[in-house]
């Protein structure tokens, strides 16, 4: 059962349980090096199309949001080669420029919102493009 308090644990856990049941498996990949070479972690993430009134700016209907949980990305270490230090931006959270690939699709970051709650990450809001 899923730990239910409104600790940090507790809102990774409810993500993580929601996730299991209404996402899909899709691929976080970032391009490193070089020359280049793919880094991937499969992450579950719930993805849908944005609404009407979330098109505006540059958004397009070719733009989708999804929601993603650090669990997957802090268990296999990725990307490997980074280390997190204090102060400066955590190398694990996606960035614009990372890809989500979804059903196959590659889909190109173009805004990461990590949500944190005592200085915990508890999830990830991406806006991706493709």
């Amino acid at each position: 059962m899923a730990d239910l308090s409104d600790s940090p644990s507790g809102m990774i856990a409810r993500l993580d349980a929601s996730l299991a049941k209404r996402g899909e498996d899709c691929t976080l990949r970032r391009k490193d090096g070089n020359p280049p070479t793919d880094k991937d972690v499969t992450v579950r993430a719930s993805v849908r199309g944005l609404r009407g009134d979330e098109i505006v700016g540059t958004a397009t209907q070719a733009f989708s949001k999804a929601v993603i949980s650090m669990t997957q990305i802090l268990a296999a270490g990725w990307p490997a080669g980074h280390v997190a230090v204090p102060g400066a931006v955590d190398p694990r959270i996606p960035r614009p420029n990372d890809f989500l690939i979804v059903k196959g699709k590659v889909r190109q970051i173009m805004f990461a919102d990590p949500i944190a709650i005592n200085g915990v990450v508890v999830r990830v809001n991406l806006t991706v493009a493709g």
